[in-house]
């Protein structure tokens, strides 16, 4: 599951892990995945077939913006690729 929290007065964006594999956990929170005050992230499958992770970065009006990363599946999580800054969106007004 992804999940947004805070780690050292910053939002992250982290995954969490249910060891029992069932929705009643117990859950195990991951290190963040994405931080410089980053979250509500959702993973989707982009037209040309790559796992991307879409969240608001930083986290704050007027400066929020949509933030894209192609991701990996690792088979038990998802690490982050590369930031896809050329499709970063622009700054809300």
């Amino acid at each position: 599951m992804l999940w947004s929290g805070y780690r050292d007065g910053s939002y992250v964006q982290t995954m969490a892990f249910s060891e029992s594999g069932r929705l009643h956990g117990p859950w195990r929170q991951s290190d963040p995945i994405v931080g410089d005050d980053s979250g509500h992230g959702m993973l989707f499958t982009s037209f040309e077939g790559r796992l991307m992770l879409v969240l608001h970065q930083p986290f704050g009006y007027p400066l929020s913006r949509a933030k894209l990363y192609d991701m990996e599946d690792t088979g038990d999580a998802v690490r982050v690729l590369r930031a896809r800054e050329d499709l970063h969106g622009p700054a809300a007004v």
